[in-house]
């Protein structure tokens, strides 16, 4: 499920906007004379039959984060009831099919009505060049739970070499988890192909399918029968503590560490801003006291070793359709709105986050006005790559949804802690960075974690269902990476994981666990 995704450029605009649209627009296009693109992305593992031309050119398993592409004349795509699939005519977003619409087929050339993220602007500045009559149903709740195919990326369309499907059979030493990484695909996936109840019990012998990249399953006519040991005592995995199934910087983490023995609990948002998360729906008295409930919430949850530790995380540079003066496209907050919630948090022994969306600028320097707020011991910070203008010709931020890379990350720590050399700021600080992609940091392997007065952690972003978010923070964080974080969305999750879920001490569904302990919880 990579295309989560949290699109506050377009939340900015309605906000901005003032404004409560609901209404339905027809696109009539041009006669089709040549071949066109189909083009479906699956929100969760998805079985999906694709017909091009009256051919079944695929019916199979469609994978959470695939965007797979098809040209032709005529299309039909079909779903099951509880999948959940959106689809594109030439690369412009049509609708949504499976579990958020009622609707689980689609011909094209022919009507379609679907629940789709379609926004005024796109309807105006459409390019479709075929017929395609679509009533497309607007509303404000359609778009703050959905995602518009405008912001795939070409890095993340599987035109290239293709991974065949296979089977596998368990040896001794294997965990669900390894294997799922030797073959780079999702643990998720294979508990539900293989119909796994627990993803900590598996047998010797046992042989599992294995999905293609492209979502396809092995040809049951090759399944290896004699690879199967009967009469063989299932092979537990043994989880660990806590406090082992932490990273291994967050176990070997020095008591000036900011996680040390600590786990942080935050709000997200932007003041008075409700639709970007938690931290806007209410006045700073009433946020304070639901922050401590759910931080006893946690401290219940995470045993006797861990203490817990709340925080305002606040979006204080907001991305903007504007470029502004500076031509940034950057709002930072007022400077009295920042310390009211850092003077507050001070009296309650909370820590703040303060989270930069980069815009047009160098995330280094995205990050300079937020250095000297460093000054209060208890503020921390954070970049966001989502919307970060990387793409040539971008027009706005988040679309198409931007990266950074490992050398950019390494030069904000670097910027980060020569600031604080310089004004003798004790540390280490956190700096936090987003993630929802496997392509939002590039080169992820080069990140530094020898800054001594940055305590590097990222964070497994984007909503969604816990099948799909626990198998990104698997993906995204494991012992080696420095400290993880996991981002839960009381609104759009579907449903949302309990403290225990989210800590990995209790699985979601009797089956699937987050592996590593995560340091920092944030909601949104």
């Amino acid at each position: 499920m990579k295309r989560f995704l949290r699109y506050y450029w377009l939340v900015i605009f309605l906000v901005a906007s003032c404004c409560s649209f609901s209404f339905v627009a027809r696109v009539q296009a041009q006669p089709a004379e040549s071949l066109h693109i189909l083009g479906v992305y699956a929100h969760n593992a998805s079985s999906i039959t694709i017909t091009v031309d009256q051919v079944i050119v695929y019916q199979s398993v469609l994978l959470p984060g695939v965007w797979r592409e098809w040209r032709g004349q005529h299309f039909a795509v079909a779903v099951g009831a509880a999948d959940d699939v959106e689809f594109a005519i030439d690369r412009q977003l049509a609708g949504r099919l499976g579990r958020m619409s009622q609707v689980t087929t689609m011909q094209w050339p022919a009507e379609v009505t679907a629940t789709s993220t379609i926004t005024p602007s796109e309807v105006a500045t459409s390019t479709v060049t075929t017929v395609i009559t679509a009533t497309t149903f607007i509303s404000t709740s359609a778009i703050s739970t959905s995602v518009p195919l405008t912001a795939i990326t070409p890095t993340q369309v599987t035109t290239g070499t293709v991974t065949a499907p296979t089977y596998y059979s368990v040896q001794a030493g294997d965990t669900l988890f390894l294997i799922a990484q030797q073959f780079q695909v999702e643990m998720d996936s294979l508990l539900r192909i293989n119909h796994i109840a627990d993803a900590n019990v598996i047998q010797v012998g046992m042989v599992l399918a294995i999905p293609g990249s492209d979502g396809a399953l092995p040809d049951p006519s090759q399944f290896p029968v004699s690879a199967a040991i009967s009469n063989t005592a299932p092979l537990t995995v043994s989880r660990g503590t806590i406090i082992e199934r932490m990273t291994l910087a967050a176990q070997k983490a020095a008591p000036t560490s900011p996680f040390y023995k600590t786990t942080w609990l935050t709000y997200y948002g932007r003041p008075d801003t409700p639709i970007m998360g938690i931290l806007g729906e209410y006045d700073l008295d009433k946020l304070t006291e639901l922050l401590k409930q759910a931080a006893q919430r946690y401290d219940q949850a995470n045993g006797d070793q861990l203490s817990v530790l709340p925080a305002f995380h606040l979006v204080y540079g907001m991305a903007t359709k504007a470029p502004g003066d500076d031509n940034s496209y950057l709002a930072f907050l007022a400077d009295e709105v920042v310390k009211a919630y850092v003077e507050r948090a001070e009296k309650e022994h909370f820590a703040v986050i303060l989270d930069v969306q980069i815009g047009a600028l160098k995330p280094a320097d995205a990050l300079k006005p937020a250095l000297p707020w460093l000054r209060y011991k208890n503020v921390h910070l954070a970049i966001d790559p989502e919307f970060a203008m990387a793409h040539k010709g971008q027009a706005w931020p988040g679309d198409p949804i931007g990266f950074i890379t490992a050398e950019q990350v390494n030069q904000v720590q670097a910027t980060m802690q020569t600031y604080m050399t310089e004004h003798k700021i004790e540390g280490p600080r956190v700096l936090l960075v987003h993630q929802f992609q496997d392509d939002m940091i590039v080169n992820k392997d080069q990140l530094d974690p020898n800054f001594s007065q940055v305590a590097l952690t990222i964070s497994a972003d984007g909503w969604g269902d816990p099948w799909g978010k626990i198998g990104k923070y698997n993906a995204f964080v494991d012992k080696n990476t420095q400290f993880g974080a996991f981002k839960l969305f009381y609104r759009w999750d579907e449903p949302l994981m309990t403290e225990r879920q989210a800590l990995g001490i209790d699985p979601y569904a009797d089956s699937v666990y987050m592996e590593v302990t995560p340091n920092l919880i944030m909601y949104q």
